[in-house]
């Protein structure tokens, strides 16, 4: 049999690392993160704990992260990504089994400090990390999709965690108290699931492409999701604006966290039925799956600007929706409208991390850059809850933390809007000052000839 003119196309393993990495972020982001908030009422009641001293898990989570992702760079140059992604979900593991069998909030920090662990190593930081390794253009779109797992983990959390931790039973709670025991036993299964397929199918690099070389790094097309050349690390770091970034991406993750770990016992404190909440959480947590594409879609086709400042837009009124929120009618539609606002906001904490490094500093400096920005995201995430939750001690609710978080986000808009138009410049002069170079050794070159 003779063969086509055509060679036949060979299967780019590149999908079947992008879809291991869909997996991760659905059971790690998913399972541990989002599924999280469900367990702060069960808990603190089961234990008789304070809210706010069990909301400082999610500071020291957030504290470990932010440590980590700093030298990210670092650790993938050392290890690889590989490695650093299967203790990632060791660590994971560790910390469902801890918390299934913690009896005070010793054991609840603990698991805190190995959720840390495997979250700087299983999320958005690191996965950006590998889309910049495996992904050729388009790495807006990719990003979006990837990070939008986290929305399908959230939905999957809502229907199977939170019946389970909510187990109805005679107990004057109304539901069987220590049932959240059995659910992080039962994400502890799973996530050793996915650290096998892991061992087995994840490579570390496409063929070709060096170690700690990004796959677009050479990469000279203006075309937006395919970076752009970018300036060097000791240069970016002497910008201001890339310090008032910082500051608004650490505003942003402290306001995100903190309406969204509020949010659910926010509604169960107004009377809010809790099956409402939980079918609430699954809408929400399947648009989160639409709002991370759209998020890396929109940016690949318009820019950062629009996309960002859509983001910040519906994050200011999902807390304005919080503020006005009561057991009515009008109050669950307002709490589904807001909380589907609040899914078009979390971009912001994921997608658009990798794509604010990338658009502004480039690919030069994309790694070491990437993690300093998830490292300021998490810090602020670190603070968001805890703050949040010392009102509700303090004052009984949470209205206080409402108003100081809509002006950190009113703030964050602004200033965003001010480093996006000074990267801006500084990017056209480095990419005329490339141009010209390019023309002048081209001249040099034909003279020659």
């Amino acid at each position: 049999m003779e063969e086509s003119g055509k060679s036949r196309r060979k299967f780019d393993y590149a999908w079947v690392i992008f879809a291991l990495c869909f997996l991760c972020v659905c059971t790690s982001l998913g399972l541990c993160s989002s599924g999280k908030t469900y367990y702060l009422t069960a808990i603190t009641e089961a234990l008789d704990i304070k809210r706010s001293l069990y909301s400082l898990t999610d500071t020291i989570r957030y504290g470990i992260t932010t440590l980590l992702n700093l030298f990210l760079g670092f650790f993938i140059g050392k290890f690889g990504v590989k490695k650093l992604l299967c203790a990632g979900f060791v660590s994971l593991i560790g910390f469902a089994y801890i918390s299934s069998i913690a009896e005070n909030l010793w054991g609840f920090y603990l698991g805190a400090v190995l959720l840390g662990i495997g979250l700087s190593w299983t999320s958005t930081a690191m996965m950006s990390a590998v889309v910049g390794i495996w992904c050729k253009k388009n790495k807006g779109t990719m990003t979006g999709i990837i990070l939008s797992a986290n929305g399908l983990g959230g939905a999957i959390a809502v229907q199977i965690i939170s019946p389970i931790i909510f187990r109805p039973s005679d107990h004057p709670l109304g539901y069987e108290p220590f049932g959240y025991r059995d659910s992080y036993r039962l994400v502890a299964l799973i996530l050793a699931v996915v650290l096998l397929l892991v061992i087995l199918f994840f490579k570390e690099r496409p063929k070709g492409v060096d170690k700690g070389e990004l796959a677009v790094g050479q990469n000279k097309k203006k075309a937006r999701g395919t970076g752009w050349v970018g300036m060097d690390y000791d240069q970016a770091v002497k910008k201001p604006y890339f310090y008032l970034a910082m500051l608004c991406i650490f505003l942003t993750g402290m306001s995100l966290q903190g309406i969204g770990g509020i949010a659910t016992p926010h509604m169960y404190d107004l009377g809010f039925d809790k099956q409402f909440v939980a079918n609430i959480g699954t809408v929400t947590s399947l648009c989160l799956m639409g709002t991370k594409i759209f998020a890396g879609t929109m940016y690949d086709r318009t820019g950062i600007k629009i996309t960002m400042n859509i983001c910040f837009i519906c994050a200011f009124f999902s807390i304005g929706g919080l503020v006005i929120l009561d057991n009515t009618a009008m109050g669950r539609i307002i709490a589904l409208i807001r909380g589907i606002m609040g899914t078009v906001a979390l971009p912001l904490e994921t997608v658009m991390l990798p794509l604010f490094a990338s658009e502004l500093f480039g690919d030069k400096s994309f790694v070491k850059i990437v993690g300093i920005f998830s490292a300021a995201n998490t810090a602020g995430l670190a603070l968001g809850a805890p703050f949040a939750n010392m009102c509700f001690d303090i004052f009984n609710n949470y209205n206080l933390s409402f108003v100081v978080l809509a002006l950190f986000m009113a703030f964050s808009i602004t200033a965003m809007n001010f480093v996006v138009r000074a990267a801006n410049r500084d990017k056209k002069i480095i990419l005329a000052a490339l141009r010209q170079n390019e023309d002048r050794e081209a001249q040099e070159s034909l003279s020659e000839k």
